[in-house]
């Protein structure tokens, strides 16, 4: 008979972190529903104005998933300032996109003349921050944001 009768699909009781849900599987393989990484802590910035100084209190992993959020603390930040303090202590983790943030708030705070000053680093990020001085990367000012974060540890 043509065509051919679809597979069957047949139901099979997965564990999750949430507890057993049931689910297809087509072919032997089985989808399981879109469900958050276990461990993983959304990334969010919370500011804190003090005169004329912004306190940056990243929490979370510094990921591709962070970007949006990187993007938006960029773009809240005055330009009237005289200090930016970004505080990394409830930061367990960081891949480039981190380095590209603290490359993003380097070029606002030499652009505007305001002082910069990191502190609360972990282990995981200062290792992805000493990494990155080995990086030959032309025409990047990588080295010179490194090593100014690095300074104000």
């Amino acid at each position: 008979m043509w065509p051919p009768a679809a597979p069957a699909v047949a139901a099979r009781e997965l564990r999750t972190t949430r507890g057993a849900c049931r689910v297809p599987a087509v072919f032997g393989c089985s989808r399981l529903p879109p469900q958050p990484f276990e461990g993983v802590i959304p990334f969010s910035i919370s500011t804190q104005y003090l005169d004329d100084t912004v306190l940056l209190m990243a929490c979370g992993e510094i990921d591709r998933a962070a970007d949006p959020a990187c993007d938006r603390a960029l773009a809240s930040l005055p330009a009237t300032l005289s200090s930016v303090v970004l505080d990394m202590q409830q930061v367990p983790f960081m891949d480039v996109t981190g380095l590209h943030f603290l490359c993003g708030l380097h070029q606002h705070t030499t652009r505007h003349r305001t002082r910069l000053h990191t502190r609360g680093w972990q282990t995981q990020p200062r290792y992805v921050l000493d990494s990155a001085l080995h990086l030959d990367l032309q025409g990047a000012d990588l080295h010179t944001v490194v090593r100014a974060a690095l300074d104000r540890l």
